[in-house]
């Protein structure tokens, strides 16, 4: 994205030979390429496309802190019938968000079609005691999506699987999920 705008900087005063102010000249390649910072209080500002309308997530990917979570979402949003909200919404575990109702949670989600799946992420979930029941009141039906890292794990349980070290390997392959 950085690289859009300098690229776009260089090429506008390369090509009008007048040096524009930066604030300007960012702007202005926002308005022209309809770039939106990545926040989901700009999605309000956006214009809504024909036959969409913005949804109650039907998934929320939750985790721990540098669990995946980000990489998860990003890979998601590679799909054309998935849709991502653009922050960290903090609705179910925010005091101060949840007071402020669930049509403004929606304000904050992307437009989608009716095909195309709404997720939203926001890892705080997954350490926050009053979340789960208020995403249960919200949804009872809702998908969790949970990341969490088992590769250290996993390759100890190799370690030990090979080295002989447990005798009881059904119990180690149930653990495992071999």
């Amino acid at each position: 994205m950085a690289f859009l705008l300098v690229s776009s900087y260089l090429l506008l005063t390369h090509a009008q030979g007048a040096p524009v102010e930066n604030g300007a000249l960012l702007e202005t390649l926002k308005s022209q390429v309809g770039l939106f910072s990545n926040k989901s209080e700009h999605y309000s500002a956006q214009v809504r496309p024909p036959g969409t309308s913005r949804q109650i997530p039907q998934t929320i990917i939750i985790g721990v802190r540098k669990g995946g979570t980000r990489a998860l979402l990003e890979m998601l949003d590679i799909h054309p019938n998935i849709v991502v909200a653009a922050t960290e919404v903090h609705f179910f575990d925010w005091d101060e968000n949840y007071v402020k109702g669930i049509d403004w949670y929606r304000s904050l989600m992307p437009f989608s079609y009716g095909n195309q799946i709404t997720i939203e992420k926001t890892p705080g979930y997954f350490t926050s005691p009053q979340a789960p029941e208020r995403i249960h009141d919200m949804n009872s039906s809702i998908k969790l999506a949970m990341t969490h890292i088992l590769i250290f794990f996993l390759s100890s349980c190799k370690y030990i699987n090979f080295s002989g070290l447990i005798s009881d390997m059904y119990l180690l392959q149930d653990l495992c999920c071999f």
